[in-house]
């Protein structure tokens, strides 16, 4: 089962930058943040621009930590205190107890080929792929946080023993993960050994820019190694210079050759 596959990552509104940067093939992944803020223009600005390219069969995206209207908790937590100054209907959940209305509506009618993974998996050809917006907590005020430890190992937990892809917002610990600001690795070790557990094909993550790129996790055992990747668009300063990340893969024999 051999599959074409693109990563790309932390797009920030700079989506139509990739115009002619996507060769296609059987799966587009984007590793969340796809907003600077969650805005509603911002979202429908994505989905449309993801929902026009045809030349993948599946698409699938996750949300990141600034895509923070998909973050139910943050919003009804926080009464919509960081928005101070901002369409606060962007954000607005009264009328229900999850995402803003407008938000839910497209989320449940996304077109055919395209999806949303929240913590959540599909299935696409017999590739069981799962996904999660969730990130260690990085600052404060952004979405889709959570406390190492206890807080993000629950969610890790619900990762399902036979998935072939993962794809968190957050790198993994000592992949891909470096902050320039700090010099140090700020991604999750939780993280680190759920996959080893679960013993995926395939992760992506975004989030920490400079980390653009990809590596492979060793296992020592006979599933071979993991591949890591982090295909972040953006770079630090939110420049879209970073190519998307395209290979083909083979299921069975695990062989991975990059598309030049």
């Amino acid at each position: 089962m051999k599959f074409r596959i693109t990563g790309i990552s932390d797009t920030h509104n700079k989506h139509n930058q990739l115009e002619g940067k996507l060769p296609g093939g059987d799966i587009l992944i984007h590793a969340g943040d796809i907003t600077s803020l969650g805005r509603k223009d911002e979202v429908k600005r994505f989905i449309k621009w993801f929902n026009n390219i045809d030349n993948y069969a599946y698409k699938v995206f996750i949300a990141g930590n600034h895509d923070m209207s998909f973050d139910r908790e943050i919003l009804l937590r926080d009464k919509l205190a960081h928005f101070e100054g901002r369409d606060r209907n962007d954000y607005d959940t009264s009328c229900s107890e999850g995402k803003p209305q407008w938000l839910e509506e497209i989320l449940g009618n996304l077109p055919n080929g395209m999806y949303y993974l929240e913590n959540s998996s599909i299935k696409l050809e017999g590739i069981n792929i799962w996904g999660s917006p969730v990130s260690p907590s990085f600052g404060y005020g952004w979405g889709f946080n959570k406390d190492r430890g206890h807080d993000i190992n629950e969610v890790w937990s619900t990762i399902p023993m036979d998935t072939d892809i993962v794809i968190t917002h957050s790198p993994i610990y000592g992949y891909n993960d470096r902050a320039q600001n700090t010099n140090e690795n700020v991604g999750c070790a939780d993280l680190y050994h759920r996959l080893h557990e679960v013993k995926p094909h395939l992760h992506f993550a975004g989030h920490i820019h400079e980390g653009y790129g990809y590596g492979t996790i060793p296992y020592k055992s006979v599933w071979g190694d993991i591949y890591t990747f982090n295909p972040s668009t953006c770079n630090l300063s939110y420049e879209a210079v970073n190519a998307p990340i395209t290979f083909d893969y083979d299921f069975m024999s695990r062989e991975l050759e990059f598309l030049m």
